[in-house]
């Protein structure tokens, strides 16, 4: 039989050791399972919204990318970031920009950002090589999309992230087809 002197001895102990086995567990729930994880980010140039290009008689040229942005969010809460910009350069000068607006990728989930640039073509026909692009039919630009988010988890753990995504473009004017090779980077801060 138990004393009372026994027992109010036994109760911190069966306490202490169920605040230790409750840590224990959340320790192992955040490395295992809760742990923010970054961001998966993919760029791409789905193609031209527009395109009209006649040489002659009279010159004109107007174009309009769609520049897509995939966040592939691995985290089992959802990834929020703010607005952000895609830039559009040729031949290193700013030709055309975008908002990219805020939002959130749920938890688990992939959402795909879709983004229509409109070209300055004034700038672009300015540039000493647009005669040599235009006469092989190639027109090469550079895009750079920059996103900021963050995840939170439980409402404690946070990672803070930037996202960078470069494109080489290739706009075949003839063919009206675009073609590109991105590369995206995530900055964990």
């Amino acid at each position: 039989m138990l004393t009372t002197k026994t027992r109010s001895r036994r109760g911190p102990q069966v306490c202490c050791f169920l605040i230790l086995l409750l840590l224990v567990t959340l320790i192992i729930l955040y490395l295992t399972v809760f742990k923010p994880k970054q961001p998966e980010v993919r760029g791409t140039v789905v193609g031209l919204r527009q395109i009209e290009f006649q040489p002659f008689p009279n010159f004109m040229l107007n174009i309009t990318l769609v520049v897509a942005v995939t966040i592939d969010n691995p985290n089992y809460a959802g990834f929020e970031f703010e607005s952000g910009t895609t830039l559009i350069f040729y031949r290193g000068v700013l030709v055309g920009q975008a908002p990219v607006m805020e939002g959130e990728v749920g938890a688990r989930s992939t959402e795909t950002l879709s983004v229509y640039v409109e070209l300055e073509v004034s700038t672009i026909t300015a540039n000493p090589n647009f005669v040599q692009d235009i006469a092989s039919g190639i027109l090469p630009l550079e895009s750079s999309t920059s996103v900021r988010g963050k995840v939170t988890i439980l409402g404690v753990f946070k990672l803070n992230a930037s996202v960078f995504t470069s494109c080489d473009i290739t706009v075949a004017l003839l063919s009206r087809y675009a073609s590109a090779t991105c590369n995206s980077r995530v900055y964990v801060q």
